[in-house]
């Protein structure tokens, strides 16, 4: 599947680019971005690159999306999640996350933290960090751009 995203490569490095998404795993999902709300903490992350501490520091040669605060379609469900989630079912998403991996944790943002999830893009794959977490939220208004100002 092609996507079409912005991407941050460091400080002040943006790119709007056209590429392949991987294959969908099994504890993974397809989705459609349908409206990305824009947040001072993407102006801040394209500021800082990998200075801001939910960006990696390989940034540079692992651009991530930018936009955090979005919404859209599922469009494939990996077999961990589909007793939870279908193709075609509205969401939102937990703009910031906190995952326990090892003693101290990781901070992240779909948006910020991951190659192939952001607001600024066509098509994402969510991680299985944001899933375990709890942080795809399904959504059932009438439009799209209510649930991506994260106030649902």
């Amino acid at each position: 599947m092609k996507t079409k995203a912005v991407r941050l490569y460091g400080k002040n490095d943006l790119r709007l680019e056209e590429f392949d998404l991987p294959p969908v795993k099994e504890d993974e999902i397809l989705a459609k971005v349908v409206s990305d709300s824009i947040c001072m903490s993407s102006y801040k992350a394209a500021r800082q690159g990998k200075d801001h501490k939910r960006v990696p520091g390989d940034v540079d040669s692992n651009p991530v999306i930018i936009g955090h605060e979005f919404s859209g379609e599922i469009i494939e469900v990996g077999t961990h999640w589909k007793d939870n989630f279908s193709s075609g079912q509205k969401f939102s998403i937990q703009p910031a996350i906190y995952y326990e991996n090892g003693p101290m944790g990781i901070l992240s943002a779909p948006g910020y933290s991951y190659n192939y999830i952001g607001g600024d893009a066509t098509y994402v794959i969510i991680p299985k960090e944001v899933m375990i977490q709890n942080c795809l939220l399904p959504y059932d208004g009438l439009g799209y751009y209510p649930a991506s100002w994260q106030s649902p």
